[in-house]
């Protein structure tokens, strides 16, 4: 008979009031695991790998609490009011760390990103190691047909002409995929724009095809958002929220780019 592997000492907290300054260690957790728990420096490591260094400081009621970092930790991670942490004890002064939106999805943050106030913005492909570059106006605004061509160029964006069959599962491009860090992935979370809505959708993977589709939760989504068979939607990922933003997309003039390309 095999045994069950011993499992590790876990706690939960739900983001209310003001996290974004400490972190209280449930009382009952810290009164168990109390001898793992007097060091002051501490790790935090999320599904991507990545880790903070926080510190552990235990108050005058002997309550614990995570303190210096973790205002870092929140900041850099996204963290959001009503979200739910699954924090698992996997060594001395150790944690990992899991993320549950407020779609009760799993957030698998694969990568943080940082966005520079600078005069360029950049899209970074975290998998490959590219940049995609859009240069400002000399008012500090870029226009917005070549703020549309450059999300055209990043694997992390797509566009669905909708079509009838596409209405119970829709396909996801290869390059997106691999891009967003979604071959292993279970499930996403899509927004549409600019409402704002939610939804927790299925990726259902097909190996004889190399194919991933929208499955469960697609339909849903779809007549919730009052998309429309016939009308062209774009589909953008996005890093730090790990959601996939959909939004309708209007019929603008671009240039032809056999024109910019005489222009250089």
């Amino acid at each position: 008979m095999s045994m069950m592997p011993k499992q590790k000492p876990s706690f939960f907290k739900v983001l209310i009031f003001d996290f974004t300054r400490k972190l209280l260690i449930p009382p009952a957790f810290a009164r168990d695991y109390e001898e793992n728990l007097r060091g002051e420096n501490f790790t935090l490591r999320i599904s991507s790998g990545q880790t903070w260094s926080v510190k552990m400081v235990k108050k005058e009621d002997d309550k614990y609490e995570f303190t210096v970092g973790w205002n870092k930790f929140a900041k850099d991670v996204g963290l959001k009011m009503g979200e739910f942490l699954v924090f698992s004890l996997v060594a001395k002064s150790k944690f990992d760390v899991s993320v549950f939106a407020v779609t009760h999805c799993q957030r698998q943050i694969e990568a943080v990103i940082k966005i520079e106030d600078d005069d360029e913005v950049e899209y970074k492909n975290l998998n490959a190691g590219g940049k995609y570059k859009q240069s400002r106006a000399p008012n500090g605004r870029a226009s917005k047909s070549d703020h549309l061509l450059e999300l055209q160029k990043s694997p992390l964006y797509f566009e669905v002409h909708l079509k009838k069959h596409q209405k119970s599962r829709l396909a996801i491009t290869k390059k997106f995929c691999e891009a967003a860090g979604l071959m292993n992935k279970t499930s996403v979370d899509l927004e549409y724009l600019p409402n704002h809505r939610h939804q927790c959708v299925v990726l259902s993977y097909t190996p004889s095809h190399y194919r991933t589709d929208m499955a469960a939760g697609w339909p849903e989504f779809r007549k919730a958002n009052g998309l429309v068979i016939g009308k062209t939607y774009s589909f953008q990922f996005r890093p730090r929220k790990n959601v996939i933003q959909v939004q309708e997309v209007k019929k603008t003039k671009l240039p032809s780019s056999s024109y910019l390309i005489s222009r250089n």
